[in-house]
């Protein structure tokens, strides 16, 4: 276990870290609520039937697979938002494997939001794929501008977002900053 240096503790690190801790709390209070909806709703839909169902459905694998595991999606998140909460609260610390973890989930939240682009995407080409009906021109073109509407606001959020998370990256990489933690090996 890493001891903190004696270094002054930056104000930047501070509230970064107190915000973070707060968008952590709400994170993981949002995901028990995600894991409690999916196990009550769930628990009350014939499973069977739904998966019969869409077993005669043009979906995507991958949106199938998604449909079929949505609790463990939702404990997912929630693991996810506890390891936030937890590496957020060692930056509060200056312990370096909340410096490491916090650095990590602000490179991985960045790359996340990129990705998410694409499956945005091919969920809009999915369903713009689907048999036409008659009578809905109007709302496939519709959901055409939709779809280029959503995709040119996700790119301007997601590189917003990677810029920010750049910036406080950058930031928790000043030598002045870094010494808060001691030395910062690689973790193993």
């Amino acid at each position: 276990m890493s001891t903190p240096a004696t270094a002054a503790p930056s104000a930047f690190v501070t509230v970064t870290a107190k915000v973070s801790i707060a968008l952590g709390i709400l994170a993981t209070l949002y995901a028990v609520l995600q894991v409690i909806a999916a196990l009550v709703l769930l628990g009350q839909v014939d499973t069977g039937a739904v998966l019969d169902f869409l077993a005669t459905q043009p979906i995507p694998a991958p949106a199938l697979w998604v449909l079929t595991h949505l609790t463990t999606i939702a404990v997912g998140f929630l693991v996810v938002s506890l390891a936030f909460l937890a590496v957020s609260v060692g930056l509060l610390r200056r312990r370096a494997w909340g410096w490491w973890g916090f650095v990590l989930f602000m490179v991985l939240g960045a790359a996340v939001n990129f990705a998410g682009i694409a499956v945005i995407d091919a969920t809009f080409s999915w369903v713009q794929a689907l048999p036409g009906q008659p009578g809905l021109a109007q709302l496939q073109q519709e959901l055409a501008a939709l779809h280029l509407l959503t995709l040119a606001t996700l790119w301007g959020s997601a590189l917003v977002f990677a810029v920010l998370h750049g910036l406080v990256v950058w930031q928790l990489c000043r030598p002045d900053v870094r010494a808060e933690f001691g030395p910062l090996r690689t973790p193993r």
